[in-house]
């Protein structure tokens, strides 16, 4: 019997610093079912990126303001936004015009006329052009069974525009949406207005995707459009859906074939699943349900073959946070020869604040540390639930640059209850501990209702829409954002006062590929070693 054939595609715009791994593990999982399964990252496509540059270039020319907005972190979503009204509305005429223009006007100052719409419009047309002449000649190539897609804010719109092209080109097939973006809210009711606007879609997985997609490929769910780990419980009649959970540590091992390896910088591996720590603006511990941490000989054996296999001696972790594992990580590194270099995000904690402990972590080959500091009040730190302080982000910045890591700071601009006063202690923080900062990254808040619920002080987590219903009647996606927010115009007149700051104090932004090329020298510079 012919071997069924699933193509996984992580869709355009997602940053290729690595291989997208949640298709790499999907993938590698399936194929041990007896499927034939081949995965693409159009990421890596340089056409396509330079479609998003052009975007955002066209930005600046029309607002020179977007300058202090960080736009290539905080100007993704907007993108993909302008992408999907284009994508169901563009028919629409004014109501397009007035939605489009709500959405370019994200910081209250960017007004624009029917003119520039246009111009914008042009790169988008372009976008979706050129991605759906790729998914038709990959369709054509593959002749696949099931094609998936990966499910973020910024993927979105082309994950849908991959899927209606396959079903266009071959109407038999199977065409499933799933990923992260799926736990967001209003959730079950969220995932269905996509349904009721896609009928192309035969299938949305909610959750962790390899126990799922199996049980989807066997048939489990019968002709269920919206499956998530609640139906498998049913359908296996198991008392807890933590018995559910994938066992990582009988994953089999990834395999990038069929992407285009030399394009990345650094090979993704994922040494755990989830969360142990509960932060007010993270999702990660809802959407995988239980943390689970990989057995540290699987690990070690896994980075030596997936190295000497690509070539590469450079790993991004692409887990919530490397805690939990680095100490024995490390050691197990140096003891082995601490061959690898990798980079991967940390959460402050004691052992960060431990110079022998982070001295380790450098010998060991960890470079960059993705830090996410967040806030340096202490007010909005407790409201966040981070459980730190702002000195103890000052201690573990200096013994991690002290340790010639490079420490890439992550910040957040109007978390709800976060006043102005609030917000400048973080302005604070960021001048007067710049020399211990490699590089800062701020964004703005971005509402999840699960996750805002862990908030202090009562904040109100009931959501309201961003734009009219009137205005996004089309679309399969609404937007929330908390009834305590601040205006986006707020948010992001905080957001230039923090670039101003950070561009005069002399701190690169690690999303800038100018600032990412003279970050290091200014490192040395610094008098901080390089790993």
């Amino acid at each position: 019997m012919k071997k069924k054939r699933v193509l996984l595609i992580m869709p355009p715009f997602f940053y290729p610093i690595c291989p997208p791994q949640g298709i790499v593990s999907l993938r590698s999982y399936i194929e041990k079912l007896g499927y034939e399964v081949f995965i693409r990252d159009f990421n890596t496509d340089p056409r396509l990126f330079d479609l998003q540059r052009k975007y955002f270039e066209l930005g600046l020319k029309l607002f020179p303001h977007w300058k202090f907005l960080n736009i290539f972190r905080n100007g993704p979503r907007y993108f993909a936004r302008h992408q999907l009204a284009w994508f169901f509305g563009r028919q629409l005429g004014k109501k397009y015009e007035k939605l489009v223009g709500l959405i370019l006007n994200f910081d209250g100052k960017s007004k624009c006329t029917k003119g520039m719409i246009k111009r914008f419009d042009s790169i988008v047309a372009e976008a979706f052009k050129l991605t759906e002449a790729k998914t038709a000649e990959l369709v054509g190539q593959i002749k696949p069974d099931i094609i998936g897609c990966t499910m973020l804010e910024v993927t979105f719109p082309m994950a849908l525009a991959i899927l209606k092209t396959a079903k266009k080109n071959k109407p038999k097939i199977k065409a499933l949406l799933g990923g992260p973006l799926t736990n967001n809210e209003p959730g079950q009711r969220g995932m269905q207005r996509i349904l009721d606007k896609c009928p192309w879609i035969d299938t949305i997985i909610c959750g962790e995707g390899e126990i799922l997609f199996e049980y989807y490929l066997k048939k489990s769910f019968g002709n269920k459009k919206i499956i998530g780990i609640d139906d498998l419980k049913n359908a296996k009649k198991a008392a807890s859906v933590m018995d559910l959970l994938v066992d990582i540590n009988k994953l089999p091992e990834s395999n990038f074939e069929g992407l285009e390896i030399e394009k990345y910088s650094m090979l993704s591996f994922a040494t755990s699943r989830g969360c142990p720590f509960n932060c007010a603006f993270c999702s990660e511990g809802s959407f995988w349900k239980r943390f689970r941490v990989k057995n540290i000989e699987k690990v070690l054996k896994e980075l030596s073959h997936l190295s000497d296999l690509y070539k590469n001696n450079k790993f991004y972790l692409s887990e919530s946070l490397a805690n939990p594992i680095i100490n024995v990580l490390a050691l197990g590194l140096k003891n082995g020869g601490a061959k690898y270099k990798y980079d991967t995000h940390i959460r402050i904690t004691n052992d960060c604040l431990n110079n022998k402990t982070v001295k380790l972590w450098a010998e060991s080959g960890l470079v960059r540390a993705r830090i996410g500091v967040e806030s340096a009040s202490s007010r909005v730190l407790k409201l966040m639930n981070k459980q730190i302080t702002a000195e103890q982000a000052k201690k573990a910045l200096s013994n991690l640059a002290r340790n010639g890591i490079y420490t890439s700071t992550l910040w957040i601009a109007g978390f709800p209850g976060e006043t102005k006063k609030n917000f400048l202690e973080s302005v604070a923080f960021l001048k007067k501990n710049c020399q211990n900062i490699y590089s800062a990254d701020i964004h703005e808040y971005v509402y999840s209702l699960k996750s805002l619920s862990l908030a202090g002080n009562g904040i109100n987590c009931r959501a309201k829409p961003v734009y009219p219903e009137e205005l996004v009647k089309a679309l399969p996606l609404q937007y929330f954002e908390p009834e305590s927010s601040l205006s986006a115009r707020e948010r992001f007149r905080r957001i230039s006062l923090f670039e101003k700051a950070r561009i005069k104090a002399g701190i690169p932004n690690s999303s800038l590929i100018s600032d990412a090329s003279r970050a290091k020298d200014r490192w040395i510079k610094l008098g901080h070693k390089l790993n």
